[in-house]
């Protein structure tokens, strides 16, 4: 009864937090234009596309930057607000590089709760990855539920009868 419990658990926290991502995301994206805006200055730019030790893809624009906020100095190495982006566009990140050049003297938009926090832009919203990412746990459970239905388990036994029948 417990492991049920947790097993439906599991993805219903996944997918309130995929959510919450989003809300937090919109929001964030939707007070960007009225953050103060100072005067900031970018140290590194460079484009990161490679596989990763797993063999995924990885395509990143590497950009950081440092600015000046209420007498503070900061660095900073996030250039971009940016919401869900399961499928990271190649084009986007080779601009973003292209913009941002060593050297650049930029406009700087600082979350002002959070002086840590400031981005050059804002990234465009990926609609298809705000909804896959809250689906994917439940795509996840679906296919747990038919493979442990009798149907699959009984297509199953049969496919191995007949490999073994065929071996023979």
């Amino acid at each position: 009864m417990i492991f049920k419990a947790i097993q439906l658990l599991i993805p219903a926290v996944m997918i309130l937090f995929g959510f919450f991502q989003t809300v937090v995301y919109l929001r964030m994206r939707k007070t960007f234009g009225n953050w103060p805006v100072v005067v900031g200055e970018i140290t590194h730019s460079r484009l990161l596309n490679q596989l990763d030790s797993n063999g995924k893809k990885v395509t990143e624009a590497i950009i950081a930057f440092n600015y000046k906020f209420r007498g503070r100095e900061y660095k900073s190495e996030t250039p971009v607000l940016r919401g869900y982006d399961l499928f990271p566009s190649l084009e986007y990140e080779s601009y973003l590089t292209k913009k941002y050049r060593p050297g650049d003297v930029v406009d700087v938009r600082v979350n002002p709760k959070v002086s840590g926090f400031a981005y050059l832009e804002v990234a465009p919203f990926s609609r298809l990855s705000a909804i896959l990412v809250p689906l994917l746990p439940v795509l996840g459970v679906a296919l747990i539920v038919l493979f442990k239905s009798s149907y699959f388990v009984d297509l199953y036994g049969y496919l191995l009868l007949q490999y073994d029948l065929s071996m023979y």
